[in-house]
């Protein structure tokens, strides 16, 4: 039987190439026609001029703030042509008869993947395309156009086999995706970690019925399963380097495991994908051939593309140990220029020029730590008279007592899916966009996609019931005002069910956005100039169109000559207005100490209209960003021993966002102080030692408080599900460890930093009408998490 077994898996291993790749190929088309599917009734109602967040208004954006041929070079596609709602609605379906046409076959087949890619690639822009299987069905894609053309249909097989290297590029690509979710979930994991599914299933973003049934599954049955994940995407994914019986076995495995994850969860089309690029391991004798990169006899066309191979080989190693979400920002993290000499960053700069082709990313995403069996699901609330509230419910994702767990899949609802990272706070409007973000600057907004979301809703523009469905009639009018809040859904038993026909408990336990009107300057969604960018953006801002001004203020030019340079609403009236009545309007305050910060917010809102507010904001961003450049030598000069905390540098702050915060620190000493250390950048170290992280982010905090004390609430909302009662305390020696990397890391990003900073801030009912409950929990014996304290419904 054991030998009969083998000898299957043998003559499976060497299944006829040009069959294999004709399935792979015509897989890869389906997939295409499903997500152009998926996309061509949401992509208005996203994206359109009319929608949640426009292209239109992006593109503009980028024009503004890019020169021609950047803009194109970091945003090609098919919407520089034109961003309207009729062009915008043409693409999924010229995309959608693109990819009929590759799986119909023929001699086109090739042409009709580059347009597939090309269509996907131009709808990055409007509905950012950067969860995994986007990723990976861009990558899977770009490779496909040089696969062989396919037979007409029904013959299922393609031509011919690709060269051996274009072979292993999928191969590669498959054990990427595989041992990259892999050791994302399993690395640093302990003991205590053995319960991950159980908390797994209910908390991911779009569970099916039977992930909720599978929550009650004994413990046993959960450790069972993540064992034999552990073995399907840690071990297994190394049999893909030996062609054969071996390399079948993963990829059976590995489309068992995809089967299970469709049965319990909503990804879209990452399952079909995947079990389609397991068709690549059927094919032993491609792989196996011999393998002729550069040899003089291969054509001009195919050695190109054998460098090209080549390259992205290289970047696929490493970006190995990045997560999904690092993809699209790892190339651009400022600090790679304190980290590495310049003759060592070429390879870096490389990726970054080839990163707008979406054609290699980081693959893993979930922690590795156990996590509570509860949804934290942000909930729109509006109101038509100020005092009855009514709650707007999303078609998939859960938010009331009776919202049932749904399957959705292969259809990707990028709006409730996107509500995860919207409860969590990864969003537009978070300070850790340069650490986990996309491939734009653009995510440093004022407000997050639920802020937009609550505009159009008081404004009475949001017209698709792609949202909410007839949870808001479109014949009434706009509601008076709206908020959102938090509630902590926890799945009810089976037999509570049955009885009840509830499957969720609900509680509220905090707030998420506060009450809004329409008008509130607080929602402005718009994005944003690069004066208002992350200051961890310092590469975007560079090349964008104040990157002149910018080497120019390096260069010891007078900032108040520039500050105003192309921007014309910006005038040397509000530069006067800057210095000589906002910033002195704080010259007898602490601003160190928020204790007064409501108070001071309140003179500011009621002295200036918020379009001064406004101009305020920019300057103030214009001459944060001056000084940066006149003092960045002295920041980068301590190299890699200043990150490593061996030697201190000239000007020893910890990051690009503790420059610019020194910088606004000392903007708020006065005009004097500002211009002595413009004229001699050494002269910013003496206020080191009365700078923090409170008097840097002062002005940030008066002009712009609800963004963060919204940012404020998340991280303690994190904290409560992080800071677990029994969790099992590190080794003395691994505590050190963690410290002394956690020091390092610091030093890389500010953003962790910032985490630390404001889960102490923004405190109290002054800044959340709703108050904040988070829930805390408890590490059981047999490893799961218990709710401790349970909030009730208010």
């Amino acid at each position: 039987m054991q030998a009969c077994g083998i000898a299957v898996l043998d003559q499976l291993a060497h299944a006829p190439p040009e069959l294999v790749w004709g399935l792979v190929a015509r897989g890869i088309g389906a997939v295409y026609a499903i997500a152009f599917a998926s996309l061509t009734f949401q992509v208005v109602p996203l994206a359109g001029r009319e929608g949640v967040a426009p292209v239109a208004e992006l593109m503009a954006a980028i024009r503004r703030d890019f020169t021609a041929p950047r803009r194109w070079l970091y945003f090609p596609g098919l919407l520089w042509l034109h961003a309207g709602d009729r062009w915008l609605r043409a693409l999924p379906w010229l995309g959608l008869a693109a990819a009929l046409l590759v799986v119909i076959g023929g001699p086109h087949t090739p042409l009709a993947l580059l347009a597939c890619w090309a269509l996907y690639l131009s709808l990055d822009r409007a509905v950012v395309l950067v969860y995994p299987w986007d990723s990976l069905l861009l990558e899977a894609g770009f490779w496909a156009m040089f696969l062989p053309a396919l037979a007409w249909a029904p013959e299922a097989a393609a031509v011919g086999a690709p060269t051996p290297a274009l072979a292993w590029v999928f191969r590669l690509l498959l054990f990427r995706v595989m041992f990259g979710f892999g050791k994302q979930k399993f690395a640093g994991s302990t003991r205590a970690d053995a319960g991950f599914l159980k908390g797994f299933t209910i908390r991911q973003p779009l569970p099916t019925p039977i992930g909720w049934l599978a929550h009650r599954a004994p413990m046993a049955v959960h450790k069972a399963a993540l064992a034999a994940m552990f073995v399907i995407e840690v071990v297994l994914p190394l049999a893909i380097f030996v062609p054969g019986p071996a390399s079948v076995v993963f990829a059976l495995a590995t489309a068992g495991l995809m089967l299970a994850i469709a049965a319990t969860g909503n990804y879209g089309f990452f399952n079909l994908l995947t079990i389609a690029l397991c068709g690549v391991c059927f094919d032993s004798a491609t792989a196996q051939a011999p393998l002729e990169l550069f040899a003089p006899s291969l054509p001009a066309t195919t050695l190109a593309l054998q460098g090209l191979i080549v390259l992205h080989t290289v970047g696929a190693v490493l970006c190995l140990p990045l997560n999904t979400w690092a993809s699209f920002t790892w190339t651009l993290w400022p600090w790679w220029e304190r980290a590495l000499p310049g003759a060592l960053r070429w390879p870096i700069a490389v990726f970054r020029a080839l990163q707008p082709l979406r054609w290699l990313h980081a693959y893993g995403v979930f922690p590795p730590r156990s996590a509570p069996a509860i949804k934290m699901s942000p909930a729109l609330e509006v109101t038509w008279d100020e005092v009855e509230w009514h709650t707007l419910t999303p078609r998939w994702w859960p938010t009331l007592e009776r919202s049932p767990p749904r399957w959705v899949a292969p259809h990707h609802p990028r709006f409730d899916h996107a509500i995860v990272y919207e409860a969590t706070g990864f969003h537009e409007a978070s300070v850790l966009r340069n650490l986990t973000g996309r491939w734009d600057p653009y995510g440093h907004a004022r407000c997050s996609g639920a802020g937009r979301l609550m505009q159009r809703v008081l404004t009475g523009t949001l017209r698709s019931p792609l949202f909410f469905g007839d949870s808001l009639p479109a014949t009434r009018e706009a509601p008076r005002a709206a908020r959102v809040r938090m509630y902590m859904l926890e799945p009810t038993t089976p037999v509570e069910r049955g009885a009840t026909g509830a499957w969720w408990r609900r509680a509220l336990v905090g707030p998420h956005l506060p009450r809004a009107r329409a008008g509130d300057d607080w929602l402005d969604g718009r994005p944003p100039p690069p004066e208002l960018w992350s200051p961890e953006d310092w590469w975007w801002i560079r090349r964008s169109r104040l990157g002149p001004l910018l080497r120019r203020a390096a260069a010891g030019e007078d900032p108040h000559a520039l500050v105003c340079a192309q921007a014309p609403e910006l005038t040397a009236a509000d530069v006067r207005a800057l210095w000589d009545e906002f910033v002195p309007m704080f010259a007898a305050s602490d601003r160190g100490d928020w204790s007064r910060l409501p108070e001071l917010v309140a003179q500011v809102r009621a002295r200036w209209s918020g379009a001064q507010i406004d101009r305020f904001e920019r300057l103030l961003g214009r001459y944060a960003l001056m000084g940066m450049a006149r003092c960045e030598r002295l920041f980068v000069a301590g190299g890699l021993r200043a990150i490593l905390g061996l030697r201190p540098a000239p000007l020893d702050v910890e990051t690009h966002l503790h420059l610019n915060l020194l910088v606004r620190h000392v903007i708020g000493e006065g005009r004097a102080a500002y211009e002595a250390m413009m004229r001699r950048p050494e002269a910013a170290a003496e206020w080191l030692s009365r700078m923090n992280l409170r008097s840097g982010w002062f002005f940030e905090a008066v002009l712009r408080p609800e963004r963060l004390a919204h940012q404020a609430q998340k991280f303690r909302m994190l904290a409560s599900q992080v800071d677990v009662r029994g969790w099992p305390r590190p080794s003395p020696r691994a505590e050190r460890l963690a410290a002394w990397g956690a020091g390092r890391v610091r030093r890389l990003w500010g953003a962790f930093a910032m985490i630390e900073f404001l889960r102490g801030e923004f405190l109290g009912e002054v800044w959340a009408e709703t108050p904040e409950r988070w829930p805390r929990f408890e590490l059981c014996a047999d490893l799961s998490l218990r709710v401790l304290d349970e909030p009730r419904e208010a």
